[in-house]
């Protein structure tokens, strides 16, 4: 496999789960790995890994454009988001149903305004943390009364989707080379924090245990550690360059997903 020694790479969201399992697979493969994330506290598995930190909220514009501008990065992977609280549409208030919304969604648009407005090098990348959850209206294959409890997170990750051909379009019209690219993992991860407590409250509703569920809808797990080598593939290995969107499932390779 290719190595990424001597590229420069920016994690937001970098301490823990799916951000966490990029920065170390990332400098496993040679890269300058900074991770960004809110919590000081919880470096210390990024920093193990080889990687810088650096305490910070990714909805903070004025941050975030000056690490942008500083480091200077081949690579800047916006993967800050929230935790969706899950229940039924009349059980949620307006705080916890748009929570997604201003964090994943406004994260997203602070990074990729950064990376068109620096701008970031030509042949820059900005891959962007989606969801399977995204193709529920656009995929026949998931039924939407399976996701009746996410609230505002299936728009929010359409959003962010959306927002990867919006960026590319400026890249295009200004010619500045910069790829904007959507990563999908297709199965819900109960190896995270976050999958696992969505995985909790489905499989309660269900009357299951939280692995007992997965197996159930999914027929597998997807770690967070295949997620993180799939990226590095996906930055070192020439022919995934020029796709929208990538999918990631248990024991498959990289899925096409957008062209």
């Amino acid at each position: 496999m290719p190595d990424l020694a001597n590229s420069r790479v920016i994690v937001t969201g970098g301490s823990a789960g799916l951000g966490l399992a990029m920065v170390e697979a990332l400098a496993e493969r040679g890269a300058d790995v900074t991770a960004i994330a809110r919590n000081d506290t919880k470096f210390g598995a990024a920093r193990d890994a080889g990687a810088r930190t650096i305490a910070g909220d990714a909805t903070d514009a004025e941050l975030i454009n000056r690490i942008v501008a500083d480091i200077d990065p081949d690579v800047l992977i916006l993967n800050a988001g929230a935790r969706a609280p899950i229940a039924e549409i009349d059980q949620q208030d307006w705080a916890g149903f748009s929570a997604v919304w201003n964090t994943d969604v406004k994260a997203t648009l602070i990074g990729v305004q950064a990376a068109l407005r620096t701008p970031m090098r030509p042949g820059a990348r900005a891959p962007i943390m989606s969801s399977g959850a995204a193709m529920v209206m656009s995929h026949p294959a998931i039924d939407p009364s399976n996701l009746s409890m996410s609230g505002g997170y299936i728009g929010a990750k359409r959003m962010i989707w959306f927002m990867a051909h919006q960026a590319n379009a400026v890249s295009r019209g200004r010619k500045l080379a910069i790829s904007f690219q959507v990563l999908v993992p297709s199965q819900l991860i109960a190896g995270t924090e976050l999958g696992r407590s969505v995985a909790a409250t489905c499989a309660q509703v269900e009357g299951l245990g939280v692995d007992e569920y997965v197996l159930k809808r999914y027929d597998s797990h997807l770690l967070p550690s295949q997620i993180g080598r799939q990226v590095a593939e996906l930055l070192a290995e020439p022919r995934y360059e020029t796709g929208v969107a990538y999918g990631f499932r248990d024991s498959v390779d990289i899925m096409p997903l957008d062209q």
